[in-house]
């Protein structure tokens, strides 16, 4: 009888955890931005929030939703951060829900005024995943990316990210940047995150004019352009082309790029397409110094030619390899020394330090940043080419014979 009465205890508590959800919402009153802004007001002592939310009509392709735009952009002012979210919600019919979110884009401004409380906002918050990707507006505002159309893909939040991570595995001078990056780049002793920038290019006004997707030559683009520094959760500068690219091969982003090389005495006549690439940072302390070891290691495959070389022959191949070892050295050490004349550690070296000797890491990481500026570091580079395309001589190579 006992056993009896506690199997039916047992199962009258579970049919109270069975009872149904009880914060339960509703799809149709729930409104899904994909991508968030955030500015400092000009002359203000307030933020701006603004969300980019799908228009679901439109894209669900119903009748009648001819001509309507696929996304629509509500903002927010308030003193903080959650005031500004909370006095959007007057503008949208629908509750709003960030839990699929795929960009966060801080304006210019507030990134160079400091950032960190956004951060503290989205850590908080339980509904932004810690994997949306993080740009920075370049030469603008947070709320002005997210108005712009973008072609070929309907949802601009969509085409922002696509296009980071399409260059970022072709070209490698930008790669993808997290929430969770970010905040751990904030807590970083002497350095920062370095966030890929987006910017907006053409005829800025037309932007969000649907008028701009009925043309071939679109007059309003957005492209991912620079990578932001940070010291001190400030934007302190953008660094661009080579060096870019060296921050991505010291911080092992690199899956792919073109490296251009010299022949015959004309620049940038071959081309090398890197297939794989592999940092390594070991770090040692001598005397009080520490000592920074990168070594790189890459493959390639020689994809253009417009010089008569024959890459049939070994000692040609050598040199070849040579060069670009040299050329790839050179973007890496010029990437060190502007985050070095910055006194930011925005490459790892801190890191290093402290998993090669944490007794060392401790005395240091107060002074970090000093120490960082002045680090001896040691680049070495060693790649080869393993393929040549489909042929080992161009015609060029014939021709002028």
């Amino acid at each position: 009888m006992k056993i009896r009465t506690g199997v039916l205890s047992l199962m009258i508590l579970c049919m109270f955890s069975l009872a149904g959800c009880w914060n339960y919402r509703e799809l149709n009153e729930l409104a899904f931005p994909l991508a968030m802004g955030i500015d400092k007001v000009p002359h203000q002592d307030e933020y701006r929030f603004s969300f980019q939310i799908v228009n679901a009509r439109e894209i669900a392709g119903q009748k009648g939703g001819g001509g309507v735009v696929p996304v629509v952009v509500y903002s927010g002012t308030g003193k903080t951060l959650l005031e500004a979210v909370r006095k959007a919600s007057k503008k949208v019919p629908r509750r709003i829900s960030g839990q699929h979110m795929r960009d966060l884009i801080i304006g210019e401004e507030l990134a160079r005024e400091g950032m960190e409380e956004v951060f503290d906002l989205m850590e908080r918050d339980p509904e932004p995943r810690l994997t949306t990707r993080v740009f920075i507006a370049r030469d603008s505002d947070a709320e002005t990316i997210l108005k712009t159309l973008t072609p070929i893909e309907n949802i601009p939040a969509n085409a922002i990210l696509g296009k980071l991570k399409t260059t970022g595995k072709v070209f490698a001078e930008n790669y993808e940047v997290e929430i969770d990056d970010v905040i751990r780049g904030l807590l970083t002793k002497g350095g920062g995150p370095v966030v890929s920038g987006i910017k907006l290019s053409g005829e800025t006004q037309i932007g969000p004019n649907r008028s701009i997707l009925e043309q071939s030559d679109v007059p309003a683009e957005l492209t991912v352009s620079g990578m932001a520094l940070f010291k001190e959760g400030k934007l302190v500068k953008w660094m661009e082309d080579g060096e870019a690219r060296g921050i991505s091969w010291i911080n092992n982003k690199v899956n792919s790029t073109i490296v251009n090389l010299d022949c015959e005495n004309k620049k940038d006549a071959i081309s090398i397409e890197i297939i794989s690439s592999k940092t390594k940072i070991k770090a040692e302390i001598k005397g009080e110094q520490p000592l920074i070891s990168i070594n790189i290691r890459e493959t390639g495959a020689v994809m253009e030619a417009m010089c008569s070389i024959n890459l049939s022959k070994s000692e040609e191949l050598r040199k070849l390899e040579q060069q670009w070892n040299e050329k790839v050295k050179d973007e890496v050490v010029r990437a060190i020394k502007e985050a070095q004349d910055l006194e930011t550690d925005v490459l790892g070296f801190g890191e290093a330090v402290e998993r090669a000797n944490p007794k060392a890491w401790k005395k240091m990481e107060k002074e970090w940043d000093k120490i960082f500026a002045k680090c001896e570091v040691e680049v070495k580079v060693e790649s080869k080419v393993r393929r040549s395309g489909e042929i080992t001589k161009p015609y060029l190579f014939d021709l002028k014979k």
